[in-house]
């Protein structure tokens, strides 16, 4: 049962636009530093949240439409044991 919710998937090699600018997280975010985030290129990563699937939902979805979604999968980021 998804209880009105759909599932979405989005890809775990993510932009840097999408990981960190369109969720407003500026060039100065401590989540952007070489020792949190793993970098492929300057401009591809590893993505550190689920949160660019929401962005992507959002593009794809007419704007005050209501989105209703839930957005499981793997994150990459150091953390400390």
């Amino acid at each position: 049962m998804n209880m009105g919710f759909e599932i979405v998937e989005g890809p775990e090699v993510e932009t840097v636009f999408m990981n960190f600018d369109a969720l407003n997280a500026g060039p100065n975010h401590p989540s952007r530093d070489l020792t949190d985030t793993f970098y492929i290129t300057d401009n591809t990563i590893l993505r550190t949240q689920t949160s660019p699937v929401q962005a992507r939902t959002m593009q794809s979805h007419e704007p005050n439409s209501p989105i209703r979604m839930i957005a499981p999968g793997r994150v990459y980021r150091r953390d400390d044991y």
